[in-house]
């Protein structure tokens, strides 16, 4: 019997989050937060798509609260 990966009829694909919970990241955009130099974030968890973007909950160490911001302004802390 053959298998198929393909979401079921009427449902869309959805695209799969690039990062994952634990993995430290840096935003490419911080106008307008008051960050000081590079500041490393790690991701708590996963969130819905936003106009065509995967969201994610981050937060910084020294931070009391966390942060949302979409996938396209993240990046892999790595480099």
């Amino acid at each position: 019997m053959p298998t198929n990966s393909a979401p079921p009829k009427g449902q869309p694909k959805s695209r799969l989050h690039r990062f994952s919970i634990g993995q430290k990241v840096r935003m490419k955009s911080t106008v307008g937060l008051s960050l000081r130099g590079e500041t490393i974030f790690r991701i708590l968890a996963t969130l819905p798509i936003r106009d065509g973007s995967p969201q994610y909950r981050i937060r910084t160490e020294g931070e009391t609260y966390e942060r949302v911001t979409t996938e396209d302004n993240l990046e892999d802390a790595r480099g």
